[in-house]
């Protein structure tokens, strides 16, 4: 290639690549009602173009057929009228073949020496000239005419033809009935096809409206049209309404912790701020100073307890890593680590190991297995830590861990809270009835359940745990499926 022919051939590619980019960038912003309507009718309008040319190509090789049949029964009674012998054969008087047939009787070099009949024409020949168009065996289509040509005994050949007029206008109507049928059945196909792809994305377009409304105005109680029957738009909107619950709730959920949040931490800090009024309000000797320094710092200890509680809650949003923990062993080092405070409180802190009835006293793989659970080890040391200060707190005089297979207990003597507190102490800042006064910031129990909902456990209370004489316990437990990953 040439240096000058480079460039060019460079320059139409470039035009070439532009072109396709501008019908791409149309195609892109036609609608998806549009799309799919233009999608249907390319396909639906190959399949009516192949439908309708089978159709013809069909119709015309049967219509061919049945004529060349008869041009069969024709050739069949004109080698039954022939006479004579050898070259010298000619057809009987009698035979007379309707004026659309024509019957002939050629030699071997296609020279024509009887016909009965039209005959068939050729440019440039008569009969008895010797001057035809070159003749072929079998049947053929000839200026406007159907040939059969077949070989007699002695060299000759027989040649019998029919007009064809009468099939090409056939076939000719065929073809327009079959192209006005085709272009009015793409049409209505697109038609059909629009109207379906509208009727199909209308729970798409309540969903945008909603989406857009839901922007616009900034409330999120807005809900999508349920779409009836039980088909993927069904299923679209009925996951679009979810989400909106469960985004509603989550909203309304947070802002409930966000104004309780901003109330509990508004008392401590009123409460410093009284303080410190009150120590700069007049000189005071030192020992005053000293008294109101260390009461701001218990409100000080106070507040960063409830910030620390309100961030691990914060965090339990994130994506959870578990790992396999040993439950038996988290139980045993938390125990020892709130023994000082046990002993302060004046109660008896200690934790066991349950073992199965199969294990009969000697605890085999299958138990062993079972105090492994999937979980996050900071995790089940702070639920443990949580458990274990409020049973101290407001719980009996003896408290007690128990381990069980998939399963721990955390239980103590008391009579723990009535039943029907339990869904209330299970929310952010709720306190049990007449414990105001103990310190506490309420977050304890709500860091557990949502630590274990990010672990697929379940927090759940107990009370009179085997009928031994009272007693109150909180179980979290890990479903056989998702506990023992050493076998």
């Amino acid at each position: 290639m040439s240096g000058d022919a480079l460039p060019a051939q460079r320059r139409v590619d470039g035009r070439s690549a532009a072109l396709w980019q501008r019908v791409w960038t149309s195609g892109n912003r036609l609608s998806l009602r549009l799309k799919l309507t233009l999608g249907y009718a390319l396909i639906f309008s190959l399949s009516v173009i192949l439908g309708a040319l089978c159709v013809f190509l069909l119709a015309r090789g049967s219509l061919t057929r049945t004529l060349d049949t008869t041009l069969q029964e024709t050739a069949s009674l004109a080698r039954g009228s022939l006479l004579g012998s050898g070259p010298d054969q000619r057809f009987a008087g009698a035979l007379r073949p309707p004026p659309e047939l024509s019957i002939e009787l050629l030699s071997s070099s296609g020279q024509v020496l009887d016909v009965a009949g039209q005959p068939l024409p050729a440019p440039g020949s008569a009969v008895g000239s010797g001057q035809r168009a070159p003749v072929r065996q079998g049947a053929y289509s000839h200026q406007g005419r159907r040939v059969l040509t077949e070989a007699l005994p002695g060299g000759l050949l027989l040649q019998v033809s029919r007009d064809s007029d009468t099939l090409s206008a056939l076939l000719e109507t065929l073809a327009r009935v079959l192209l006005a049928g085709s272009v009015l059945m793409i049409a209505l196909a697109c038609v059909a096809g629009y109207y379906l792809a509208d009727r199909a994305l209308r729970p798409v377009d309540a969903v945008a409206r909603t989406a857009a409304s839901i922007t616009r105005s900034g409330s999120y109680r807005g809900r999508v049209p349920p779409a009836a029957g039980s088909d993927e738009m069904a299923r679209l909107t009925g996951t679009v309404n979810s989400m909106l619950d469960h985004l509603e709730a989550t909203i309304e959920r947070e802002r409930s912790f966000a104004r309780t949040a901003a109330h509990e931490l508004r008392t401590p800090l009123t409460a410093l701020q009284g303080r410190l009024e009150l120590a700069l309000e007049r000189p005071r000797e030192a020992a005053d100073y000293r008294r109101s320094l260390e009461i701001m710092q218990g409100r000080v200890e106070e507040l960063l307890s409830l910030a620390q509680g309100l961030l691990a809650l914060a965090e339990t949003d994130r994506p959870a890593v578990l790992e396999l923990i040993n439950l038996s062993a988290q139980a045993g080092e938390v125990t020892g680590e709130l023994h000082d405070l046990s002993q302060r409180l004046g109660k008896q802190l200690s934790w066991q190991q349950l073992e199965t009835a199969e294990a009969h006293g000697t605890p085999g793989p299958a138990q062993w297995a079972a105090q492994w659970v999937w979980a996050e080890p900071l995790g089940v040391r702070q639920v443990l830590r949580n458990l274990l200060e409020n049973a101290l707190k407001y719980g009996g005089s003896r408290v007690t861990v128990r381990v069980s297979p998939c399963a721990l207990t955390v239980w103590d003597s008391g009579p723990g809270p009535q039943p029907q507190e339990w869904a209330r102490l299970a929310r952010p800042f709720e306190r049990g009835a007449g414990l105001q006064g103990v310190s506490g910031s309420g977050l304890g129990l709500p860091l557990v359940m949502a630590l274990a909902q990010r672990w697929n456990a379940r927090v759940e209370p107990v009370w009179d745990e085997n009928g031994d004489g009272g007693g109150f316990g909180v179980r979290l437990s890990w479903a056989d499926r998702d506990a023992g990953g050493l076998n």
